[in-house]
């Protein structure tokens, strides 16, 4: 049972980890490149934070 809880925490803390990175980019994009704030670009930022942690789980470096 503990195995269990501790897979639920680790895919949470990745998805939060992809939510932190989501958010930073979400900030650049507003903020300095002057694109305007939807919600269609929130999610996109979040799934781009996502690939970036697949990319460097998976890394043959």
């Amino acid at each position: 049972m503990s195995n269990l809880v501790a897979e639920i925490l680790l895919r949470l803390a990745k998805a939060g980890a992809a939510a932190v990175l989501g958010l930073l980019v979400y900030l650049v994009a507003i903020g300095p490149l002057g694109a305007v704030p939807s919600v269609e670009l929130a999610l996109l930022c979040w799934l781009s934070g996502a690939a970036f942690l697949l990319l460097v789980e998976s890394s043959p470096i």
